[in-house]
């Protein structure tokens, strides 16, 4: 069972994943643009069926997108500690949030 602010987190999270898609892919980063709709079917698997393997698909996507982050940060001429903090904030952010708030139901979840 989720609790009310596990689906208002997951609900938030799935809106400011869309946002990002939507900035990524006017940028033209394709790479990012994958990886954040798998991201946010991984947030509906968790939010709609309820089933727990949407959390490890997000996880294995942020740690994906944490590497491209960086690559992308290397090569548009940003330093290598920029790139892996700004890296590292977004690819913790959302995937933490959500443990803090599922971390009760992950267990029960199909």
């Amino acid at each position: 069972m989720l609790t009310r602010s596990a689906k208002i987190w997951l609900v938030f999270a799935i809106l400011l994943c869309s946002a990002t898609t939507v900035l990524n892919l006017m940028e033209g980063r394709i790479p990012s643009v994958v990886l954040a709709v798998i991201e946010i079917a991984a947030l509906v698997v968790l939010l709609v069926p309820r089933r727990k393997i949407g959390f490890p698909i997000l996880c294995g996507c942020y740690a994906l997108s944490f590497v491209t982050g960086v690559y992308g940060g290397l090569t548009g001429g940003t330093g290598l500690a920029l790139a892996i903090g700004a890296s590292a904030i977004g690819s913790l952010l959302v995937p933490g949030l959500t443990w803090v708030f599922l971390r009760k139901s992950l267990p029960t979840m199909a």
